[in-house]
This record gives structure tokens, C-alpha cells and sequence, in this order.
């Protein structure tokens, strides 16, 4: 399910991938050849686009995040030898976090095609090893990443001042106006940074559903925002859609923002 690289220490065995995460594989005869080859190496699981893993250095992060949110007890994860866990998520279709950015104290994000981590029966040098706390499944049977813990993994960009101000009691032109702003923000973004910008704002645009925005209205300008030259996400449709989903309930971006803007969580 998990493509694999064979690892010495933590890194990518140089000898048997020279290429690192790019020679990952499932294939069976691949991997049965590589650790023939060197059988003391480590494993590395690099999880595919749709699937989160949450590197938890710190053990006390994942316990302050499982109260907070007890339906990562379900989620398949793995202890790692100084004590941190390695937790296995399901992110919404189209919907994409940045492994570069870490959000959370004590969280590192990897996996979704781009960052690995190490498996078991990896073994330490002084005997210590990873070990399943819970099993691993297939990426379609992982459970989804709860949403208001998604919401704090978005990081928020850096919004011009109309697009924070209260849409408390604002008019149909003003939430019209507020939408435009939403989508020239989307598509000024540098493409390598367009895909979250989009998610971002359609949660913003999803918020001003309540308000009296119609939903007709909300989407529509959104995706040819995202569809910009340079986009690395040929459609963007279903991010901007769970977006516009989640949005009416979620936190405003005024207050993300303010939050963001005075140090609070």
C-alpha cells in the first residue's frame, strides 16, 4: 500500500537508491532484492498523495492532541524508538498541506507523496526499534483527518486588510466585493503556493455563505483563480469544494487572522 525505500541509518540507502524517494516502490521483487542485498537496512514508508502522517518528535504533542481530538485513537500508528508516533491519516480529495511547514508545536507533516518516514522492524544500533501500535490499513480505510484539526494545518496567508474586516451584517455588494478579493489573493499567489492559498479562502468564502452570499456565487470565480499559468493542480475543483463545505461552520478568516496576528490558538 505504502511505497518503501530501504534505509541506512535514516537516510536512503545510497547504494541501493541513489535517487532516494524517487526509486520508492510496492513492487514485492524490488524489495525482496534490495534487502537481500543489505539485510541490516531500515524501512522507509512513503505515503502516498491523499495520506497524512503526523511525526510527533515531542510524546507529550500526542497526547494533548488525542484528548483535544479522540478520534485519532482509531488512526493506525507507530512508536518510534525515543518515544514519538508516527500517525496515518486520510486527507479530503484534493485538498494538499505543505510537509515544509510545521504548524503544529512538536508535529512534523510528512507523507502525501513527498516526505517519508522511518518503519518497523527498523532497528536501532543500541537494539531499540519501531514498532505498530496499530496496524497499518489501506489509504482508502484510514480515518479522515478530523477537520477543525485540518483548519490549524492550513496555514493562513497573509491577507489584505478587506479581506479581514467583520462581514458582520455586510450588504450582497460587500460580500460580492469580499468573494473578488478572496479570489485576486488566489490567483496572485506564486503557483508553488496556490494550491493552500486556494483552500484557505474557500474556507473564507464558505464562511460568508451564512452571511447571505449565494452559493452559486461562491464557487464559481474561485477555480479559474486557481487555474492560473504556472498551477501545479489541474483541478481544483474538489479542494475548493470541501473549502465551501466546511467554511459556514468554520472559524472567519478575520478571526484566523487576528488570532494568527497577536500570537493566539
Amino acid at each position: 500500500v505504502q511505497d518503501q525505500d530501504p534505509l541506512r541509518g535514516q537516510e536512503p540507502h545510497p547504494r541501493l537508491v541513489p535517487h532516494g524517494l524517487k526509486e520508492a516502490s510496492q513492487d514485492p521483487a524490488t524489495l525482496e532484492a534490495w534487502w537481500r542485498a543489505c539485510p541490516e537496512a531500515g524501512v522507509g514508508l512513503l505515503a502516498p498523495e491523499g495520506v497524512l502522517v503526523l511525526d510527533f518528535d515531542d510524546p507529550t504533542a500526542w497526547g494533548g492532541l488525542r484528548q483535544e481530538h479522540p478520534a485519532l485513537e482509531a488512526a493506525p500508528r507507530q512508536r518510534t524508538p525515543k518515544g514519538g508516533v508516527h500517525l496515518f491519516l486520510r486527507l479530503p480529495e484534493g485538498v494538499k498541506l505543505s510537509a515544509s511547514v510545521r504548524v503544529l508545536e512538536g508535529v512534523d507533516l510528512r507523507g502525501m507523496g513527498r516526505a517519508y518516514v522511518v518503519a518497523a522492524p527498523t532497528r536501532l544500533k543500541d537494539g531499540r526499534t519501531y514498532a505498530w501500535e496499530a496496524p497499518l490499513v489501506g489509504p482508502e480505510e484510514l480515518p479522515p483527518v478530523p477537520r477543525d484539526l485540518l483548519l490549524k494545518l492550513l496555514p493562513p496567508p497573509p491577507p489584505p486588510r478587506e479581506v479581514w474586516t467583520p462581514v458582520e451584517g455586510a450588504s450582497p455588494k460587500r460580500l460580492r466585493a469580499l468573494l473578488e478579493a478572496y479570489c485576486h489573493r488566489v490567483a496572485a499567489t506564486p503557483p508553488g503556493q496556490r494550491h493552500l492559498t486556494l483552500i484557505r479562502y474557500a474556507v473564507a468564502a464558505g464562511g460568508l455563505l451564512p452571511h447571505g452570499l449565494d452559493p452559486r456565487e461562491a464557487g464559481r470565480p474561485l477555480w479559474p483563480a486557481a487555474l492560473g499559468p504556472g498551477s501545479p493542480n489541474p483541478e481544483p475543483r474538489p479542494a475548493a469544494g470541501w473549502g465551501l463545505g466546511v467554511g459556514p461552520s468554520a472559524p472567519s478568516l478575520f478571526t484566523i487572522f487576528r488570532a494568527h496576528e497577536t500570537g493566539k490558538n
